[in-house]
């Protein structure tokens, strides 16, 4: 069993956080009351996609881990990008694919209507485009082939809500096109990700595609110099020398007896830090982990007494809005 030694999450500082309201029938109140009744509606359905994009992070999470059990590997994904990648595709589905987005999503059908969920990602999207800095990206493109003319509502939401990019390719050049796909992610990624896509079918008739970009600078730096060579536990019965880096300061940490673990925070000069959960017992993490674990972490956290830090592996992140 692969033993992921350490869980990170990116986490944003300034969080969302909007009341839980009701919505409110139409009783012809007047301009006033409509419009208040439409705030509190508007801040209900924010609520709600949040609390659902929140919780599809960790549920995606635990499958996503078990897979890597049973298979021997390490996770590393961004789940508000796969959110709103998936939100976005939504937005052109109906019937029961589009049924199956949203449950898969974690949205109440009976609470929540397709324009809500728009109109929410479009607030998250602006909030972080809002407080990132240089040294972030992040966003959804699609890529239409010529052959192929959708809905121009489908697009205008994308741009709006999603602030998508749009570009017109002839997917019958597989291999132009993939070009083209891979040339747009390189620049948005600073060159990090420059082959997103490999193998392109040619009756492809539209890629939707979804990218983050990150590079910060730890508030407390690292000393370089610090850096050495130690052991990292592959599993059980394996070891592997790797490179390390280490810093002795003091950090905000907690330890959370429900999850048997201790967690760690590490901000970045930037609105971004890191949480790092060392676990005592990989399985009770995996098991039990949730968006209230977050809240609870960010809410009790007390500065740690002076103590060296080596860092291993980061498996889990996320930007936590």
């Amino acid at each position: 069993m692969m033993m992921r030694a350490a869980v990170g999450l990116w986490v944003l500082s300034a969080v969302i956080c909007v009341g839980r309201g009701h919505h409110h029938p139409d009783h012809h109140l007047g301009h006033g009351h409509d419009k208040a009744a439409q705030d509190t509606g508007s801040a209900n359905s924010v609520s709600l996609v949040n609390e659902a994009n929140q919780e599809f992070s960790f549920r995606l999470y635990r499958q996503l881990a078990a897979h890597a059990d049973s298979q021997g590997q390490n996770i590393f994904f961004s789940p508000a990008s796969v959110s709103a990648a998936l939100a976005a595709l939504s937005v052109g589905a109906q019937g029961e694919t589009h049924r199956q987005l949203f449950s898969g999503l974690g949205f109440n059908s009976s609470l929540l209507t397709q324009t809500d969920v728009d109109q929410a990602f479009q607030t998250f999207l602006q909030r972080v485009n809002n407080t990132s800095q240089e040294d972030a990206s992040e966003g959804t493109a699609v890529f239409v082939d010529n052959r192929f003319k959708p809905k121009p509502e489908f697009l205008q939401t994308l741009k709006q809500s999603y602030f998508t990019d749009g570009f017109n390719v002839d997917f019958s050049q597989a291999t132009e096109s993939a070009d083209t796909i891979n040339k747009y992610v390189e620049e948005k990624t600073n060159g990090k990700v420059d082959k997103l896509v490999k193998n392109l079918d040619p009756n492809t008739v539209m890629y939707l595609i979804s990218y983050i970009y990150y590079k910060g600078k730890w508030a407390t730096p690292f000393d370089p110099e610090l850096t050495e060579e130690d052991y990292f536990n592959v599993d059980e019965n394996t070891k592997v020398q790797v490179l390390m880096m280490n810093l002795e300061d003091s950090f905000n940490t907690y330890r959370d007896n429900v999850l048997n673990g201790t967690v760690l925070q590490l901000p970045f000069t930037s609105s971004y830090s890191m949480l790092l959960m060392l676990p005592d017992v990989m399985a009770t993490l995996e098991n039990t982990i949730g968006s209230h674990c977050v809240t609870k972490w960010l809410k009790w956290m007390k500065p740690s007494s002076p103590s060296r830090l080596p860092t291993t592996s980061l498996m889990y992140c996320q930007k936590w809005t």
